[in-house]
């Protein structure tokens, strides 16, 4: 959701959603706001007049208007704005006395820094929000914290015994459990803001697991015959453009919590080797080589090799080819070549302990809803679930469910 690639040699936020645009390099860039083609949740309320307060989401960057305020997401000020309306950014800075969208570099700066920053962040982001809240009008309100993510990354290796380095006496065994206790009192004061009468849904995207390596995956490729390069680095080296020859390339990958490889489509890409009529042949080449992957112990890692146009209903711009999913996500994919290897120990964009796991959390509660239980969920239920709980229209185009009981009452 966040990456979207482009062909374009310009800066990461300023690259637009649409089809290549120069002859020479090929570029990932981070999706913002301006890149969402369909309506959110505060764009439905705002065509019906009805004011919503949105903090920390991703993807808002720069501030979309909207019926109500927005503090865009941890992507931070993208065209020099943060904030909708823009005179909302100094009541933003007078309440945090200094708003905080991340942790700055998280995977390469102290521990003791990482906690620092996270308590600081959370806490100021939470009391924006209890502020707003009573002062500005709302149907709908959303904070996003990034503050468990950072936690598990950094620290999860001293939580987990289950971690391939877990460190018991550390000193940082209870950081984890402590700032969960923190976060939970900080949305225990938001439930105590909004009473009985308002419907609360706690949701995450994902889950953590510990990480146990990372597959070099541009290297598997290079020793495929699927990649090629004009030289080998001595050392470790993130892939870029000038370094491939692009003449006798196949594909390439990205790095991250799975990896996502591209074809060299002759026709779509700026150098493309491969014809149209031959992509089924070159996709099977690259998840054969892909599909297992041996450890330097022997064990081999079982990998799941699939199309985004048979995951998702629509495929949309220029998406990756292939994604691979390593080991149910054990293992992340390291984008780096000149590893030497087809693993690594470590993430090549720093220090990190924790990968992200498929299954996210769904907590919901409303007026109306009866007792507590536990069912299956999925992330697809969330905004169907919104739409009935804010008493607006269903949506056929949307996939999943609502799981509420009775609309809430417009404040």
């Amino acid at each position: 959701m966040r990456a979207a690639r482009c062909s374009a040699p310009c800066p990461r936020s300023r690259c637009p959603p649409g089809p290549a645009c120069s002859p020479d390099a090929i570029r990932v860039a981070l999706a913002t706001s301006n890149w969402v083609r369909r309506p959110r949740v505060w764009d439905r309320l705002s065509q019906a007049g009805r004011p919503s307060l949105v903090i920390g989401l991703p993807q808002t960057s720069p501030p979309p208007p909207l019926q109500g305020n927005l503090v865009s997401g941890f992507e931070g000020p993208v065209e020099g704005r943060y904030t909708h309306p823009p005179s909302l950014a100094a009541e933003v800075e007078s309440i945090t006395g200094g708003y905080l969208f991340d942790v700055p570099d998280f995977r390469r700066i102290e521990l003791s820094q990482v906690v620092e920053i996270v308590y600081a962040m959370t806490e100021r982001r939470f009391r924006l929000m209890r502020r707003l809240m009573a002062s500005k009008p709302w149907d709908f309100a959303l904070l996003h914290e990034i503050g468990p993510d950072r936690i598990h990354h950094c620290f999860w290796r001293y939580h987990d015994p289950r971690h391939r380095s877990y460190q018991p006496s550390s000193g940082f065994g209870a950081v984890v459990r402590e700032y969960y206790r923190f976060l939970d009192s900080q949305v225990a004061e938001l439930i105590a803001e909004v009473g009985s009468t308002a419907a609360v849904l706690v949701a995450s995207d994902h889950g953590v697991q510990p990480m146990d390596g990372g597959v070099c995956v541009n290297e598997v490729l290079l020793d495929a015959g699927l990649l090629s390069l004009r030289a080998t680095p001595v050392q470790p080296t993130a892939l870029s453009p000038e370094m491939v020859r692009w003449e006798r390339t196949t594909a390439w990958a990205e790095g991250g919590y799975y990896a996502r490889v591209f074809l060299n489509v002759r026709g779509r890409e700026p150098r493309g080797t491969v014809v149209p009529d031959q992509m089924r042949t070159a996709r099977r080449r690259v998840a054969e080589a892909l599909a297992q992957v041996q450890l330097p112990d022997g064990r081999v890692l079982h990998n799941r090799v699939e199309q985004p146009a048979k995951l998702y209903r629509e495929v949309r711009g220029i998406a990756p080819d292939l994604l691979v999913f390593f080991q149910d996500q054990r293992w992340r994919s390291v984008g780096s070549v000149g590893t030497g290897s087809h693993v690594a120990a470590e993430n090549d964009t720093g220090a990190d302990g924790a990968n992200h796991a498929r299954e996210g959390m769904f907590l919901l509660a409303a007026p109306g809803a009866g007792p507590a239980t536990q069912q299956r969920a999925s992330i697809l239920d969330v905004a169907p679930t919104l739409l009935e709980l804010l008493g607006l229209p269903p949506d056929p185009r949307l996939s999943g469910r609502p799981l509420a009981v009775e609309p809430a009452v417009s404040r």
